[in-house]
């Protein structure tokens, strides 16, 4: 609300604002700290401990002007600066509640010439009870309520892509694509990122050719978990779908920018329960006195399990943070420091004794992040920004176990060439007197054996994730005219690493090796060996304001340079808006691309091991135990891929903006194309023909190991994988948000949005055919044409939520309706049926592979695999109805209560599968409910 408008008048020249910000309720109370931001410059300032505040060099014409404060209703209003003029003007900030007669429960779209985004206040929050940053996904265009309930697995972002969600016969496939659009996805609290760029939490990559968690927590390959952030000390949480500033980097699909609570606060403590979680929070923010700023504090606690009748298997999250604010002059400064607590544990099943299976992930986590703006307004220079910040997450993670048919080769060696007995230092040698081991300097105490087939098993994880980041830009501001340059220039510096202890065990016992790649092994690796990932930036924007006869242009274009330990990308990014009828319909669009660093899992893979039995004769009945012998080599090989390149997205949209009588209107169509996505995958050059010898006994030595000679020779096929850029996407569809304002005779207001969304993912690289030739040791590899594959996902959805509210005894209810009207998914195949080349067993090397002549060759019809005629059904889901319920009910001045139920009518259909007749899906989740008590003081 805007009182005491005041203008003074010159003949020309930019305009200036003086303000000041009060309480509603009592004019004689200032409101200190309040962020006071002006468009389309896109200037800002904080208010003094008069709550007051001046911008000077404003370009006349309409501006709009936002005021944001905690716990205060945000203040968003326009109106027209004349030439040269000298405006005073007071805003009354009324306290944010849901007595109010307009309340804001969904998210808010951005308006035109910025990057297309949603931003979730703090109250839209408190009304969906979240308790993960993932819950505010279901209110942006688009989103679906998930019923995924708990905290038991790790919850990521992701952002215009239907890859995660891509189903066999109702199972969920996590794909690569799915990954890169949730490593790509950035997560920045006020102003500084958070990273999984250091998360090295996983077993054997470079065999398996993933990065499967072990615990719990997110996978190296995938986004930041975000279950380590709690929803109670956020203020507001903005979600860049479109094309981001330039200032923004380390992305391909978007930003999640959370602006945390800073200031005055009364006593906030909430209780929430429902059937998975348990939780509860407190905080508290003061004033330290006149010119002493502002101390918020905060703490959460959460215990999620996901299924009662599993409760072995649960989670636990503690967090603790501190936020100080001030105001030096014409400094604004945060500082915050938070801790973080994320444990998963599943305790031994009492059920299942024989497998004794136990797992478990810790994650302590400590962040440093201090932030200011200092406004100096000469000349062209306006302000100059700075953000600092460091983590320090200690990680464990465990498995452990009793193993079954775990017969395997497993050497102590680390070193290529190595051939160790079962006796540590022990020289093996032939009837010819050559010997046969290769004991490596520094590896006369380590030996290789033969594992049992049962023993027990344990595993450790150490990492310590190492994160700095500093931010520097100044933007300088030149108003001419009708015209209004903003131009932003600035650089940031990002490190990354990794210096815990990593994997961990007993050599004695190690873990299971990856029974699908023949002889290979797992070795431990220290962590704190491996580089850190560097990345320098540059970056620069112009932001253009031109008034042209009661409409307005505005341009944002910009480019940002990153190095990144030597790799270089170039992002050039332009938004563009229109207004073609003066406060009624603005058309915009933008192209742009993000790129994002490889990280530390891509850049520094570990090596890939293998272990051969030569000759075996451990725990041989007939054979005295000092005559027996072990004979086992090791080859390494280095997986790293020096022509790595940086993964890119590239995007483009077009939309409009409609607003009319208190109602607005907007649709959005975008085009996303990601190259250079990250993978681990089996290449042509990962594939190894090696020379390998068995060995039999020549000579028996009474009470000492036998003299041997080779019995047989055979060429065999090793392979590993290797981090490449053939994850590849194509997403496509139309956004749009429809609010019908508010009809005050029936106190309710509807909102309608929704989006149709397209994907396609595929790995761009070759497939390989690796059968068995019955049970020759010897074989060719078949070699499939690149990108055979395509996955395809379609999904169109509309979501209608009616919002009533009785301000004067504080009631809000909304119920929302959701309907999936199309969701298919089918794959594309190509030549899936024969070879373009094979890897000759002869001499390793890539040949082409002609089908004629070479099908019903001995040599070759081994390799080729059965295709189910199945495989090119798809399957449509029919229209499904999703009715959700939430209701907020203020107490009293102090207590709010609120409820909800999502899937309140437990509407499951079955859907019978094309693919698979005779096969169901309940389509839907079971119904979820939950309570929350807040109580201020």
């Amino acid at each position: 609300l805007v009182v005491g408008f005041s203008q003074v008048h010159a003949q020309s020249g930019p305009a200036s604002l003086r303000g000041r910000v009060v309480e509603a309720e009592d004019e004689s109370k200032p409101i200190e700290f309040a962020t006071v931001l002006v468009l389309p410059q896109e200037v800002g300032v904080v208010t003094n401990s008069k709550g007051e505040f001046l911008f000077n060099q404003l370009s006349p014409g309409r501006v709009n002007v936002k005021i944001d404060f905690l716990g205060m209703e945000s203040i968003d209003t326009t109106f027209t600066l004349a030439p040269g003029s000298y405006n005073d003007l007071t805003f009354r900030m009324q306290e944010s509640s849901f007595r109010l007669l307009e309340i804001t429960v969904v998210a808010q779209e951005s308006k035109a010439g910025r990057a297309t985004s949603s931003t979730v206040s703090r109250q839209a929050m408190d009304h969906l009870q979240t308790s993960s940053l993932q819950d505010i996904m279901q209110l942006l265009p688009g989103g679906i309520t998930t019923g995924e309930g708990g905290l038991n697995e790790a919850k990521t972002f992701t952002i215009r892509s239907l890859g995660a969600n891509r189903l066999n016969d109702g199972i969920p496939i996590p794909t690569e694509a799915a990954n890169m659009n949730r490593l790509g996805t950035a997560i920045v609290i006020d102003g500084a990122p958070l990273s999984n760029n250091a998360n090295l939490q996983t077993l054997s990559p470079s065999i398996s050719g993933g990065g499967a968690v072990v615990g719990g927590g997110s996978s190296p390959n995938s986004g930041l978990d975000i279950r380590s952030i709690s929803t109670d000390n956020i203020e507001s949480v903005e979600v860049i779908r479109g094309i981001p500033s330039v200032e923004h980097g380390d992305l391909t699909s978007g930003a999640v920018l959370i602006k945390s609570k800073a200031g005055r606060e009364p006593l906030t403590i909430r209780f929430k329960t429902d059937p998975n979680i348990y939780q509860t929070s407190v905080s508290k923010g003061v004033s330290l006195g006149e010119e002493r700023g502002n101390l918020n504090v905060s703490g959460d606690y959460a215990y999620s399990v996901s299924d009662v009748t599993e409760s072995y298997a649960y989670y636990q999250r503690a967090t603790a943070r501190a936020m100080y604010s001030n105001l030096f002059g014409d400094l604004s400064s945060n500082t915050s420091l938070d801790f973080s607590l994320g444990k998963d544990t599943r305790e031994m099943n009492p059920d299942d004794q024989r497998s004794q299976l136990e797992t478990g992930s810790r994650d302590v986590g400590l962040r440093f992040n201090t932030n200011g703006t200092w406004n100096i307004n000469k000349g062209w220079l306006s302000n100059v920004k700075y953000t600092l910040s460091g983590s320090y997450r200690d990680k464990h993670s465990f498995s452990q176990q009793l193993l079954g048919n775990a017969f395997a080769a497993y050497s102590m060696s680390n070193t290529d060439g190595a051939v160790l007995s079962n006796r540590p230092g022990q020289k093996v040698y032939d009837i010819n007197g050559n010997e046969l081991t290769n004991i490596p300097a520094g590896e006369n105490n380590l030996y290789a054996t033969y594992l049992p087939n049962e023993y027990f098993s344990r595993y450790d994880i150490y990492g310590k994730e190492v994160n700095l980041f500093a931010n520097l830009n100044a933007s300088f501001l030149k108003t001419a005219g009708n015209v209004t340059n903003r131009i932003l220039v600035g650089t940031s510096f990002k490190t990354d690493g990794n210096l815990g202890d990593g994997k961990v065990y007993d050599l004695n016992n190690p873990p299971h090796r990856v029974l699908s790649a023949e002889n290979s092994s797992p070795r431990p690796r220290k962590y704190s060996s491996i580089p850190f990932v560097n990345q320098l930036s540059l970056y620069a924007e112009e932001n253009l304001s031109w008034r042209i006869n009661r409409r307005e242009l505005i341009a944002q274009a910009g480019i940002r340079y990153d190095n990144i330990n030597g790799k270089n990308a170039f992002s050039p990014r332009t938004n563009l808006s229109f207004e073609l009828l003066p406060n009624k319909l603005w058309l915009r669009g933008g192209v742009g691309v993000t790129a994002k660093a490889p990280t530390v899992f891509y850049l520094y893979p570990e090596n890939a091991y293998f272990d051969f039995v030569h000759f075996n004769t451990l725990n041989a009945s007939a054979i005295p135990e000092e005559e027996q012998l072990f004979l086992c080599s090791t080859r390494v090989f280095n997986t790293e891929n020096r022509e790595l390149k940086i993964a890119t997205n590239n995007k483009q949209e077009v939309g409009a903006d409609f607003r009319t009588n208190g109602m607005r209107f907007s649709v959005t169509a975008y085009n996303e194309q990601l190259k250079n996505g990250y993978r681990l995958a089996t290449t042509l050059d990962s594939y190894r023909l090696l020379e390998y010898k068995r060995y039999e006994a020549a000579v028996q030595n009474a009470g000492e190991i036998p003299t041997l000679q080779e019995s047989e020779e055979h060429n065999i096929f090793v392979s590993y994988a290797t981090p490449t850029n053939d994850s590849r996407s194509h997403n496509r569809g139309v956004e749009y948000d429809f609010d019908f304002g508010r009809v005050n005779a029936i106190r309710t207001s509807f909102v309608l949005n929704g989006a149709y969304m397209r994907s396609t993912d595929w790995n761009e690289g070759h497939s390989f055919s690796n059968l068995r030739n019955l049970n020759a040791l010897e074989r060719n590899v078949g070699v499939y044409e690149k990108g055979k594959e395509k996955h395809e996902r379609e999904r169109l959805t509309s979501t209608l939520r009616v919002t009533h509210n009785i301000p004067s005894i504080g009631f809000v209810v909304t119920a929302t309706a959701q309907v999936s009207w199309l969701n298919n998914y089918w794959t594309n195949y190509g030549n899936d049926t024969t070879f373009v080349a094979y890897i000759s067993r002869v001499d390793g090397e890539v040949k082409p592979f002609d089908h004629e002549s070479m099908k019903d060759d001995d040599e070759f019809d081994y390799l080729f695999e059965s295709r189910s005629s199945t495989r090119f059904i798809g399957e449509s889901y029919p229209p499904v109805l999703l009715m959700n319920f939430h209701l907020t009910k203020e107490i009293g001045q102090n207590v709010r209560a609120s409820f909800y139920a999502n899937n309140m009518f437990q509407s499951r259909p079955l859907y019978e599968s094309k693919r698979t007749p005779g096969s169901f899906t309940r389509l839907n989740f079971p119904m979820t409910f939950g309570f929350e008590l807040v109580l201020q003081l």
